[in-house]
C-alpha cells in the first residue's frame, strides 16, 4: 500500500505522527497475539469443534477429501444448511500438523484474527480515515470481547476467514477502480470466492461494494467495473450450484422469515454489548435490558451524527448499512431448541461489528485522536486494558467443556440443553456415569425425545437393559424424533433385544421385536435370519423358511441361512433337490453337515 491509495477525511490540522501510527503494524500483530495466546492451551468445549475435528478426523486428516469438501455440507454428511468450504479446508490444513491437538488450531484462529485486523487497517484508511483514528479503531476490534469469542471458538473459524476476504475484497476492489493493476483484480475475485465459500453472507459483498460506488457517485460502469462483477456472478453461480447440490433444508421454523422475526433483538443486543461488554455469556439469549438499550443506543449515535458539524453522510450510512446487512444472514435460522437452548451466538456479529466501527469512527471527533496529551492517551489505554480484561476473563470460560458449559448453566439454569451439552462431552469421554447424571438433570428440566434417546442408549449399551431402552427409544419416536444414527441404533437395539429374549426362551417377544427391525431395516440380512431361528422356536416353521429365503436374497454369501434351510427341507419336504442345493453352498462357504 502507497500513500496514494489512502485519502483521509478532513481534519482542520494536519496531524501529528505519533508512537500508535509509528509502529501501528507491530502493535495491531503484537497487542491481540500477547492477548490471546493463553487460549492456545484451551481444549476442546464440545459444542461442533469435537464434530468438526475429533469425529471428523479420518476425513480432515486425509487430503484426498479436499475437493469432497465443496461437495458437502459444513459437517461432511449432507445433513445441515450450512455451506462451509473453506472452513473444512483450513481445519484440514491444520489436520496435517495437529491431528487432535487443540492448541494448533487454536493458534490458527488467531493467526486469522491477526490478518483480518490487519486488513481491517488498511481497508479503514483506504475509506478515507486517518492513520490515527484507523489504528485506535483496529486495536479497539483486535482485542474487544465480542470479537474475542470468534478467536477462543474453534467452529468460528468460518467468521473469521469471511471477515478476512471479505475485507480484502472490498480493499481491493476499490484500490482496482482507482489503479487498474490486473493483479489487484484477480486477488480481487478469488477473495471473493474465499469468502463467500466461508459462509453464505459473503453473497452481501458485491451489493456492499455496489453501494459504496453509489455513494461516491462513482456507479457509472466502465471496463473495470464490469471486469470485476462478471469475475463474481462467475463464482455466484459456481457457488449456488454446488451448495444446491451440497446441503439439505431445515423446517420452516428454523430457517426463514419466522426466524427472521424472531431474531429481530440480535442486532440490538450486539450493539449494547459492544458498547458495554462486561460479562458476556457464551451462550447468550435475548434479553429486553440489552434490546432496549441497543435500540437507545442506536438512536443517540444517530442523534450525534447530526449534530456533527463536520458530516461524512455516506461513510457514516455506509458503516450502518454494512453492520444490518451482515447480520440480517444470522436472523434467519433459529433452532427449534431455542426456548431451552441459547438464542444467539456472539461470534457472527465479528463480520457486521466491522461496520458499526466504521460508523463510531465517523461520529468521533478527529482530535480525540491526536493523543497530544496526556488525557487522551490515559483514556485510551484505560479502554483497551478494559477490553483485554473482560476479554481474557471470556477466554477464560472457553478453557474446556466445563467450563464454557459451567458457565452457561451459572447464567441460565433452567435451560436444560445446557446441561445435556455438558453431558454429552462426559459421553463423547466414555465417561458415562456423568452423562447419565447431567442428562437426568436435563429430562427434569425438559422431556426432549434426544435426551430420553440418549438416556435409552445408556440403558442399551452400558447396563444392557434393554426393555427401559427400548421403553425410552419409543417415547423418543413417539414425538418424531428420528435421524440416521437413531434410527440404525434403534434396530440394533431390536435385534438385541430379541436375542435377550430368545436366551430366556420368551420366543413370541423375540418375534416381535425381530419384526420391528426387519420392517425398519428391510436390507438387514441378520435380523431376516435371526427373524427365522425365532419362528422356528414357535413353532412357525413354513414362514421360517420364506424368511430365509430373504435374508440370502440379501447376502447371498449368508452361510446359516443355507445350513437352516437344508434342514428344513430334510426334515419337511421330499423335493431332493432343495435339500442337495442348500446343503451344497452351505458346504462350499465352510460349512459341516
Amino acid at each position: 500500500m502507497t500513500k496514494s491509495s489512502v485519502k483521509p477525511l478532513k481534519t482542520s490540522k494536519p496531524e501529528p505522527v505519533n508512537m500508535l501510527v509509528k509502529y501501528s503494524y507491530l502493535l495491531i500483530v503484537l497487542i491481540p497475539l500477547l492477548l490471546f495466546i493463553p487460549s492456545l492451551r484451551n481444549g476442546y468445549v464440545y459444542f461442533d469443534d469435537d464434530i468438526l475435528i475429533l469425529d471428523n478426523q479420518a476425513k480432515i486428516t486425509n487430503p484426498d477429501n479436499l475437493l469432497k469438501a465443496f461437495k458437502t455440507d459444513a459437517f461432511f454428511n449432507n445433513m445441515s444448511p450450512y455451506y462451509r468450504p473453506m472452513l473444512n479446508v483450513s481445519l484440514m490444513l491444520d489436520a496435517q500438523v495437529a491431528k487432535t491437538n487443540p492448541g494448533f488450531y487454536h493458534f490458527m484462529s488467531l493467526v486469522y484474527h491477526i490478518l483480518c485486523c490487519l486488513s481491517l487497517f488498511w481497508l479503514l484508511q483506504i475509506l478515507g480515515f486517518s492513520p490515527n483514528k484507523s489504528i485506535v479503531g483496529t486495536l479497539i476490534f483486535s482485542i474487544h470481547p465480542l470479537m474475542a469469542s470468534a478467536v477462543f471458538w474453534i467452529p468460528a473459524r468460518n467468521d473469521l476467514l469471511v471477515t478476512l476476504f471479505g475485507i480484502l475484497f472490498m480493499a481491493l476492489s476499490i484500490t482496482w477502480f482507482r489503479r487498474g493493476k490486473v493483479l489487484q483484480l484477480f486477488t480481487a475475485v478469488l477473495c471473493f470466492f474465499m469468502a463467500l465459500f466461508s459462509k453464505e453472507s459473503g453473497i452481501l459483498l458485491p451489493f456492499l461494494l455496489l453501494l459504496y460506488l453509489f455513494s461516491k457517485k462513482q456507479l457509472s460502469f466502465d471496463s473495470r467495473k464490469i471486469l470485476l462483477f462478471a469475475g463474481v456472478s462467475l463464482v455466484t453461480i459456481a457457488w449456488f450450484f454446488l451448495r444446491t447440490n451440497s446441503i439439505s433444508r431445515v423446517g420452516t421454523w428454523q430457517l426463514g422469515i419466522w426466524a427472521l422475526i424472531a431474531n429481530y433483538p440480535f442486532p440490538f443486543e450486539i450493539i449494547a454489548k459492544f458498547l458495554l461488554p462486561f460479562n458476556l455469556a457464551v451462550t447468550p439469549v435475548y434479553t429486553a435490558i440489552f434490546t432496549g438499550l441497543g435500540i437507545l443506543f442506536i438512536l443517540l449515535i444517530a442523534g450525534v451524527f447530526l449534530f456533527r458539524k463536520e458530516k461524512v453522510i455516506w461513510l457514516f450510512v455506509f458503516g450502518l448499512i454494512w453492520y444490518f446487512s451482515f447480520s440480517l444472514p444470522n436472523m434467519f435460522v433459529r433452532l427449534d431448541t431455542s426456548a431451552d437452548n441459547y438464542d444467539y451466538l456472539v461470534h457472527r456479529s465479528y463480520l457486521p461489528l466491522a461496520g458499526f466501527l466504521i460508523s463510531l469512527l465517523v461520529i468521533v471527533p478527529e482530535h480525540w485522536f491526536l493523543l497530544k496529551n496526556r488525557l487522551p492517551k490515559a483514556v485510551l489505554a484505560i479502554l483497551l486494558i478494559i477490553l483485554a480484561g473482560n476479554s481474557l476473563f471470556l477466554g477464560s470460560r472457553y478453557h474446556d467443556a466445563n467450563s464454557f458449559w459451567g458457565s452457561s448453566i451459572s447464567y441460565k439454569p433452567e435451560r436444560a440443553w445446557f446441561k445435556y451439552f455438558l453431558g454429552r462431552s462426559y459421553f463423547k469421554n466414555k465417561d458415562y456415569v456423568s452423562f447419565e447424571k447431567y442428562l437426568r438433570k436435563a429430562i427434569v428440566l425438559k422431556k426432549h425425545p434426544r435426551f430420553l434417546y440418549h438416556l435409552g442408549m445408556i440403558y442399551f449399551v452400558e447396563k444392557k437393559n434393554y426393555d427401559t431402552a427400548f421403553i425410552l427409544f419409543n417415547e423418543a419416536r413417539a414425538t418424531g424424533f428420528t435421524d440416521p444414527e437413531a434410527d440404525s441404533n434403534y434396530v440394533k437395539l431390536c435385534v438385541a433385544s430379541a436375542r435377550d429374549f430368545f436366551e430366556k426362551g420368551q420366543y413370541e417377544k423375540a418375534v416381535e421385536r425381530s419384526e420391528i427391525a426387519v420392517k425398519l431395516d428391510p436390507k438387514n440380512s441378520i435380523a431376516f435370519y435371526n427373524l427365522g431361528l425365532y419362528l422356528v422356536y414357535s413353532g412357525n416353521e413354513k414362514r421360517a423358511a420364506t424368511v430365509w429365503r430373504r435374508s440370502l436374497s440379501i447376502d447371498p454369501e449368508l452361510k446359516e441361512a443355507y445350513r437352516s434351510l437344508y434342514f428344513y427341507y430334510l426334515n419337511n419336504t421330499t423335493n431332493r433337490d432343495s435339500i442337495e442345493y442348500f446343503a451344497r453352498e452351505f458346504r462350499r462357504r465352510g460349512g459341516r453337515i
